[in-house]
Order: C-alpha cells, then sequence, then structure tokens
C-alpha cells in the first residue's frame, strides 16, 4: 500500500498524511501545530471584528488581573531589557538611516512646520450669556501663506 505524503508548511519536511485531516498542510510536530494556530489566530484577528473584541477583552481583563507584570518581569530579566533596548536601538538607526526627509519618530507633531511667529490663538465663545451652553472654543488660526 503506498502511504500519501506532504510537505509541512512549517518545516518544509516530507511527511506520511494522516488520512483523517482534509487537505493537511501541517505535520504533528508541537512548533508546527503552533505555527499553524498562531497563523490562525492573526488571520482571524483582521478579518473577525468579534474576535478582535474577545480578544481585547480579554487582555484588559488580565490586565486587571496583574498589576505591575511588566514591570516586575523586567525588573526579574534584566537581560530582555538589554536585548530590547539594543535591538531597538538597532531599529531607530535603521529608521534613521532608510528613512525619507518627511519620515520621523513617533509623536513627531506635523504641525510643527506650520505654527510660527505669525500664528494666533483665539477663543470663539457666544455672545449671549443666557444661551445652555456658554463654553470657550480655543481655536488656532495658521495663515497657508505668508505673503
Amino acid at each position: 500500500m503506498e502511504h500519501i505524503t506532504f510537505r509541512c508548511a512549517c518545516c518544509q519536511r516530507v511527511r506520511r498524511r494522516n488520512p483523517r485531516v482534509k487537505n493537511q498542510r501541517y505535520c504533528g510536530d508541537k512548533r508546527c501545530q503552533q505555527a499553524r494556530k498562531s497563523k490562525w489566530q492573526r488571520e482571524r484577528q483582521q478579518v473577525d471584528p468579534d474576535y478582535q473584541t474577545n480578544k481585547k477583552e480579554s487582555q484588559r481583563v488580565w490586565k486587571q488581573k496583574n498589576p505591575g507584570y511588566w514591570k516586575q518581569y523586567r525588573r526579574r530579566h534584566p537581560e530582555y531589557c538589554k536585548r530590547n533596548r539594543q535591538r531597538q536601538r538597532f531599529r531607530d538607526r535603521n529608521r534613521r538611516n532608510n528613512a525619507s526627509c518627511n519620515d520621523h519618530l513617533a509623536k513627531m507633531d506635523a504641525l510643527d512646520l506650520f505654527l510660527n511667529d505669525t500664528t494666533v490663538s483665539y477663543f470663539i465663545c457666544p455672545a449671549e450669556s443666557d444661551l445652555a451652553k456658554s463654553d470657550a472654543l480655543a481655536v488656532k488660526i495658521i495663515p497657508i501663506s505668508t505673503g
């Protein structure tokens, strides 16, 4: 009797197909099954809004039950912190070397280019004081051209 084989999508080894698994793409090794599960979860996260909501909620609940977990983890694993800092420096260096003149690291305010001495702040508030909403609205007027 001839055995039907397939190539595992994770480890790339040729394996004998399990007749109970239709369209088998992964072998039974623990590492390959974990890769299969991770791929399924990534794909599900992208297409299923209920899955996304449930995942966020479970993470929120876990975070409430485990306050300070990451602070304690970093304290107990200094080698993790050291490696993470080194890798972040490497990522920053690559980003700077590969960046165009308009690319910046996170939290760069694009409005800084426009806010200068000609920019003025104003408060808009209702003229009559007997209105239900009397909050002032702060606005900034930015000139489009200096000419």
